[in-house]
């Protein structure tokens, strides 16, 4: 064989060395192909037979480590020799490439003579062009993994996360070349219908919320080989509310709340309108989804929303148990008759809104019990909101309180809450899908608006002992009260 019979794909994001290493190669008789990204790469190994990749390490978006990761799930070292190129003196990434099947490497700047030495000895180790094989096609749930192909469209490039119920992949739709995430129904819930169903629930609930600041879901179905579930949705770009309570490792100004809760209120606004409650509200499901022009905020995750019309006729339980992130929970999820509504969602909110204002949660076991801080949302009264943190306004502790308040009819409807807290921030509610009907119009803003002005515009004060925040208590399996009437289930 020839060099002409050899296509070499050049990986590299810096534009210079790129078109140098291409043009020497092709000299050489290869037929060469350059890309200046790992997706790009993917999508050309998708499509055409490659015989070797020049890859480089550091890029933006997926790195050479990524890619490398992804195609060795198809590819063996015989069946796509792949030699890494690096600028960087740490052997911590060579070495990690190299556990993970890459054939060989090279340092910039790049020794030619050395470079084609070392494609040529891979070169020569292949008897034969190689065929590329189809796509990997998963028979059940066992077999996902990065690089297959589900339901003959999507492939799995990266797991961004897991959850109780199910992991979320960025994955290329191929048709249509594109990225999307794909949430994939785990093992586990997958042996029951009721793990299905769930899921289809999930699939629906989502599809019915058309809203701005709601991910957007795209596809939704069952394989027909292996039966795996599958969610398509908008890939996001950023990282969740939880994660920015770390970074700020403290507090957030009042004005930022208000941004993170006027937008995720007018989705559970809608969702409320339509018998939809959420029921896992916690800042792991809160987006800070990133564009070109600004920040966006997101409500992930309806998975465990609870659709309340004719046809919910039926709880969906697992074995029993009431699962939900205790931390964020209304009372009444703990009882044994308690209606669920879009009041808990409400406290949920005020739950979120007490943590970004004070730095802490409400309610914290010392012991780390999750049944200890449900029984404190059940009978506890939350603590002060300026006690913890003096910076805040009184009328704006008042909004969180009635939020917070035990009994599901004493709070506000979600749309009051948001109109509320920006009344008391001295805002102008600019909220027009809210239908604020006077029936469910509950302002907890106390004392004349000269009051509330000097509140807001008062000296700042220390914040004294504010401590770190602890990441929300879990709750696995906690065993529901007997008979309970509503039992649900995390997703994240």
């Amino acid at each position: 064989m020839g060099n002409q019979d050899f296509t070499i794909l050049v990986v590299d994001d810096n534009e210079l060395n790129r078109d140098v290493l291409s043009r020497r190669l092709e000299r050489q008789g290869y037929r060469v192909l350059a890309v200046e990204d790992g997706q790009l790469a993917l999508d050309t190994v998708a499509n055409v037979q490659i015989d070797l990749i020049l890859l480089d390490i550091m890029m933006p978006g997926l790195t050479g480590v990524e890619v490398l990761r992804i195609l060795r799930q198809r590819f063996g070292p015989t069946d796509l020799p792949i030699i890494m190129c690096t600028a960087r003196t740490d052997s911590g990434d060579m070495v990690e490439a190299l556990e993970l099947g890459a054939n060989d490497y090279v340092t910039k700047p790049l020794d030619f003579p050395v470079v084609l030495a070392r494609v040529q000895s891979q070169l020569r180790a292949r008897r034969a062009p190689r065929h590329v094989p189809p796509p990997s096609i998963p028979l059940s749930v066992a077999d996902i993994k990065l690089g297959v192909v589900l339901a003959e469209k999507y492939r799995l490039d990266r797991e961004i996360g897991k959850g109780a119920f199910g992991a979320v992949y960025q994955a290329r739709h191929l048709s249509l070349d594109r990225d999307v995430a794909v949430k994939v129904l785990q093992t586990s819930a997958a042996r029951t219908s009721d793990g299905l169903a769930r899921f289809q629930r999930e699939g629906i609930s989502a599809c019915r919320i058309q809203h701005p600041n709601a991910v957007s879901v795209l596809d939704f179905g069952v394989t027909s080989s292996g039966g795996i579930a599958y969610l398509v949705m908008e890939l996001l770009s950023g990282h969740s509310l939880e994660e920015e309570l770390v970074r700020v490792d403290g507090v957030f100004s009042p004005l930022r709340c208000s941004q993170i809760l006027t937008p995720v209120c007018g989705v559970l606004a809608d969702a409320h309108a339509m018998g939809i409650v959420h029921r896992d509200i916690k800042p792991a499901n809160i987006f800070l989804h990133h564009t070109r022009q600004a920040e966006v905020i997101k409500v992930l995750d309806f998975g465990i929303a609870k659709i309340l019309d004719s046809s919910a006729s039926q709880n969906l339980t697992l074995e029993g148990g009431i699962l939900g992130t205790p931390s964020y929970m209304a009372p009444e999820r703990f009882g044994s008759t308690g209606v669920i509504d879009g009041k808990s969602d409400v406290y949920s909110v005020g739950v979120m809104l007490f943590e970004m204002l004070a730095g802490r949660l409400p309610f914290v076991s010392h012991d780390s019990n999750p049944l200890a801080v449900a029984m404190m949302h059940v009978s506890k009264q939350p603590p002060s909101l300026c006690d913890v943190n003096p910076e805040v306004p009184s009328a704006v502790e008042a909004v969180v309180l009635q939020a917070l308040r035990k009994d599901p009819a004493q709070r506000p409807d979600i749309a009051t809450l948001a109109a509320s807290f920006n009344r008391a921030l001295g805002l102008v509610p600019e909220l027009p899908e809210f239908q604020l009907g006077s029936e469910n119009l509950i302002d907890p803003i106390v004392g004349p608006s000269s009051r509330e002005t000097a509140d807001i515009e008062r000296p700042k004060t220390a914040i004294a002992q504010i401590p770190r925040r602890q990441p929300p208590q879990t709750l696995d399996e906690m065993p529901a009260a007997p008979d309970s009437a509503d039992r649900t289930d995390p997703t994240s």
